[in-house]
């Protein structure tokens, strides 16, 4: 593939100008730059330059009218002799180089190649590769400031894990180390790695910490100052980025790491640097209770850090004295309430024999796509049955809990019936649960349910005492549904392909698909729709979700019938089985459809239905469905107008738009539930609902469009679109293929919007939109 310079056209120009100057006598150009910085790019492009136009380019003495390219010109025995002896008169010698100070003396023209700038690092390493804007924000992080050498972000690049998903890459891990062989590396060895691991394992030291090596000071000083001047340390002492931290890490291997651990805690009384060096302290069983002791003195002003002491206590304990019960609840509790699931996992593996809090702590990480090495109990059966891998779990008795139980009988039996959607029972195990604003929240959590958000069910149930975990699909799908409420479709989708990146196959992803396959076909991308409803399980509990797709795009294709007849085959399996999550809103869809197939008998049955949900499950999300649905068969705007309320009420874009569609038809007035559903479908940008259904309404009820400067930046329909793909880093011709246009016509669309909005890149462009800031200059091309 054919090299693009970037970010460096100043720095052509200069040599292109340093050429013709030459003409009358010979020239030296040196080009300096830090290994990575592009110098080799830019002597290849500029190669290409000159014989392009017709320019003789050669690498040894010419013998008429040349230029002269010498490549890694610090290396010759004799830079000076050598490239002097080639400055003839018209010929221009390029010698490149990191820094040679004799051959800047006799030069010319000296270019310097300073780093590039994070947003044409960016357009460089998305060009060559459909990466996810998530693959780019982790390199940014874990680069620092080497993100803007080019070289060093393409060799990391290249030796990361990615995984693809769709059309984008995706990292398939969390840790991203600088390549063993890159130049910063090559000074990071000896007495100097030591100092340099001693920097990273203490993060940043100052020189009274160097007699921790129990090394000659003097030695560890000029280890030090070297470390700096090479640019590995900053000034603060502190490495450079956290891919090079990493890197000495590698470097140093799991033992020398925890050697180091161990050489600092000895002489020390930091709990930080106890809890490192853990078990592997001579005197662990003592340290570990003095470690203890000060985890609950920080425990309410620093959880986290309790927790990683307490979970280093543990692990201390388990090879002499037997942690007690109630250290390992105290452990439990507050790695739970901190979402600290790797440390969890530890301080399980530590414990022998199986009680209520290592039952619920199993539980957890089972529900999170972990595998804990425990038979279980209860809990654990609880976690196993909605993986699927059990057909049904019995609720617990609802007994006085101790207030040493990390999850309560009540409170496992709240989690069960809010996914399994039994809204009564749910209420009901609601009355006996610790957390009193967990009853006042009883909506949400049967909604959360519904839904498959595990996630929020287990925040709303027990309040403080649980937090997700921020790595795992429960966190990742939590996002989704909040993007896909929010309609960031862009976003959501992006959320949707990391989850499948994420452990074994689990409800999360079942659930993540159906959105995705939603999301396409309310965009009328059905191509994209059925590639995700291919993957969703087969499995009855997801039948009723995956017929809501399936019967919409049916619909849409003209087959409303064999819409309606899915839907009731569908809704006659669940009850069947009793699968109760997507029920309503499929009877709901179902009966608009037969609706306007004239077909009344099937849609009174449907209301039939309806009603008799809602007087089962009682709670918003029945209501929503019940008053919508009324609205539909009698037409009824009062009903339908309550029903709107309460999506009003939940804050659902989507659900809004599906309202305001229904009450439309009612209204003595529709004009202004049109307009707010047209407002809905601009709003942000997402032009989520089909341009083409809203226009339809608009035109039927006599509803002018809004002026064009009232929509988000005075764009059109196909430059928000365009605008979200850019967000979602996806490349000209995924676009095009998205848009099913030539990716010429997304380039004339791509040159309007930046002479429109004055951002020079599609960095820029995403950014700009990302911070609200995207804003129409009304400049014409």
């Amino acid at each position: 593939m054919q090299e693009v310079l970037r970010g460096r056209h100043g720095e052509l120009a200069a040599l292109r100008a340093a050429f013709e100057a030459s003409a009358s006598r010979g020239r030296l150009a040196v080009v300096r730059g830090e290994p990575g910085s592009g110098r080799t790019t830019l002597l290849r492009q500029a190669a290409a330059m000159w014989r392009a136009e017709g320019v003789t380019v050669v690498s040894h003495r010419p013998r008429a009218r040349a230029v002269v390219l010498i490549d890694d010109a610090d290396r010759l025995q004799d830079p000076v002799l050598t490239t002097t002896a080639m400055r003839m008169p018209g010929c221009l010698v390029v010698a490149v180089c990191r820094d040679h100070a004799e051959l800047a003396e006799v030069a010319d023209v000296i270019i310097d190649l300073s780093t590039l700038s994070h947003d044409v690092v960016t357009e460089l390493i998305t060009t060559r590769e459909p990466l996810d804007h998530s693959v780019v924000e982790a390199l940014r992080t874990a680069l620092g400031p080497l993100y803007g050498n080019p070289g060093t972000v393409l060799a990391t690049l290249g030796a990361l894990p990615l995984m693809s998903v769709g059309d984008r890459l995706f990292l398939s891990g969390d840790r991203i180390s600088l390549p063993q062989g890159h130049p910063l590396l090559e000074h990071v060895h000896g007495l100097a790695h030591r100092v340099a691991l001693l920097c990273v394992v203490r993060r940043g030291i100052d020189v009274t910490d160097l007699t921790l090596l129990k090394e000659d000071l003097d030695a560890c000083g000029r280890a030090l100052d070297e470390l700096v001047e090479r640019g590995v340390l900053t000034a603060d002492l502190e490495v450079l980025c956290p891919a090079l931290a990493n890197a000495i890490i590698d470097q140093a291997g799991e033992d020398e790491v925890r050697r180091m651990h161990v050489a600092l805690a000895a002489d020390t009384a930091d709990p930080d640097l106890v809890a490192l060096a853990g078990p592997d302290l001579p005197d662990a069983p003592r340290r570990a209770r003095w470690l203890a002791d000060r985890a609950l003195e920080i425990q309410a002003g620093d959880p986290e850090r309790a927790g990683r002491w307490l979970a280093a206590a543990v692990r201390m304990t388990a090879a002499g004295d037997k942690p007690c019960g109630r250290l390992f609840f105290l452990t439990f509790a507050v790695l739970i309430g901190t979402g600290q699931d790797e440390l969890l996992a530890t301080v399980l593996k530590e414990r022998i024999g199986d009680d209520t809090n290592t039952d619920a702590a199993a539980m957890l990480l089972l529900l999170n796509g972990e595998q804990p090495a425990v038979t279980g109990g209860p809990a654990t059966a609880l976690a196993r049955w909605w993986l699927g891998e059990r057909p049904d779990w019995t609720p617990l008795p609802m007994n006085t809990h101790d207030e040493e139980t990390v999850i309560t009988n009540a409170e496992l039996n709240a989690i069960y019936h809010a996914l399994r959607f039994d809204a009564q029972a749910c209420r009901t195990a609601l009355r006996f649960v610790r957390d009193d604003h967990a009853r006042e929240r009883f909506d949400e959590i049967a909604e959360a349910g519904t839904a498959g958000d595990v996630a929020t069910v287990l925040e709303l149930v027990l309040g403080h005492r649980y937090r997700t975990p921020d790595h795992g699909p429960l966190k990742l799908y939590q996002r989704v549904l909040r993007d896909y409420a929010n309609a960031d479709f862009t976003a959501a989708l992006q959320g949707v392909r990391q989850l499948e990146l994420t452990k074994r196959p689990m409800p999360a992803h079942h659930h993540g698909r159906v959105l995705a396959a939603a999301m396409h076909s309310a965009r009328g991308e059905h191509r994209q729709a059925f590639a995700w409803l291919a993957k969703i399980s087969r499995a009855v509990r997801y039948a009723p979700l995956r017929a809501m797709v399936e019967c919409g795009l049916l619909h849409r294709a003209g087959d409303s019938q064999a819409a309606v007849n899915l839907a009731w085959r569908t809704l006659q399996r669940a009850k069947r089985a009793n699968v109760r999550p997507g029920v309503g809103r499929l009877m709901l869809l179902a009966l608009q459809i037969a609706l306007r197939n004239g077909d009344m008998a099937i849609a009174r049955t449907l209301m039939t239905e309806i009603a008799e949900l809602h007087r089962q499950d009682d709670c918003r999300c029945t209501l929503q469905v019940l008053l919508l649905a009324k609205g539909l068969l009698h037409g009824d705007p009062a009903e339908a107008a309550r029903g709107a309320d309460v999506v009003r009420q939940r804050g659902h874009r989507p659900d809004l738009l599906w309202a305001c569609t229904i009450l439309a038809q009612f209204c003595d007035d529709p004009r202004h539930v049109v307009r707010e559903l047209h407002a809905i479908a601009k709003e942000g940008g997402s032009s989520f609902l089909l341009p083409a259904r809203v226009s339809a309404l608009m035109r039927k009820f006599g509803v002018n469009a809004p002026r064009r400067t009232a929509t988000p930046g005075g764009f059109t329909d196909t430059e928000l679109r365009i605008v979200e793909l850019v967000r979602a880093g996806q490349t000209n011709r995924q676009i095009a293929t998205e848009l099913e246009v030539s990716e010429k016509a997304v380039e004339h669309h791509l040159t309007r919007l930046f002479l429109r909005t004055g951002v020079r890149s599609r960095v820029e462009l995403a950014a700009a939109s990302l911070a609200g800031r995207l804003d129409d200059r009304g400049a014409t091309g």
